[in-house]
């Protein structure tokens, strides 16, 4: 049996020295919740200081990957951006982008090797309904297109998707306790079958 090794990407950030608090305790119980089910968990959190070899090793060590970002600005912050640009292409975490130079114009980003499972965690201050609604915001196109870069930034490591979670109105309407289980349930869900 391979090792249940996980990594969780921390991506709660302060923005004008406020904030961060909140990803930080989903990072946590995400860590908590994976290690009563039997694993080892790392956490980076993407705002300290990391070197990007040891988190390179910890990604392609890595079973199970949940990324735990606040949104801002319709996607993550930069200080995620940067953990991804630096530790994603450190050799052997990514083999290339799967073409040939036989044939160039196919399998764009099917070069990945990692069999990893990952979860893309967010919070928003946004209400549900901003994505489900066809008439709000995000005209009820659903999370998961919204977040198709982050999406498309591991499968093109090669791993495979897992329920998306999502927090909603965590400024001006905050369900936090309820959210916090339905959480926890979720990353039971996506990763008791590992």
């Amino acid at each position: 049996m391979s090792e249940e090794y996980a990594l969780i990407i921390d991506g709660g950030c302060s923005y004008h020295g406020q904030g961060g608090a909140l990803n930080h305790h989903y990072a946590e119980l995400a860590r908590k919740t994976l290690e009563q089910m039997g694993w080892t968990v790392d956490v980076t959190r993407v705002e300290d200081n990391w070197d990007r070899e040891v988190e390179a090793q910890k990604v392609m060590r890595a079973r199970a990957v949940i990324l735990q970002t606040p949104i801002w600005w319709m996607a993550p912050p930069w200080q995620v951006k940067r953990y991804m640009d630096e530790v994603f292409c450190v050799p052997g975490v990514n083999n290339g982008d799967g073409r040939t130079r036989e044939a160039p114009d196919l399998n764009y980003g099917r070069g990945g090797r990692r069999t990893a499972r990952y979860m893309l965690s967010c919070t928003w201050n946004a209400p549900l309904n901003a994505f489900t609604a066809p008439d709000q915001f995000f005209e009820g196109k659903g999370i998961d297109s919204v977040l198709t870069p982050s999406h498309k930034t591991f499968q093109f490591l090669g791993m495979t998707p897992a329920e998306t979670f999502m927090a909603n109105d965590v400024i001006k309407n905050p369900t936090h306790e309820a959210d916090f289980a339905r959480f926890t349930a979720l990353v039971r869900k996506n990763f008791a079958d590992l």
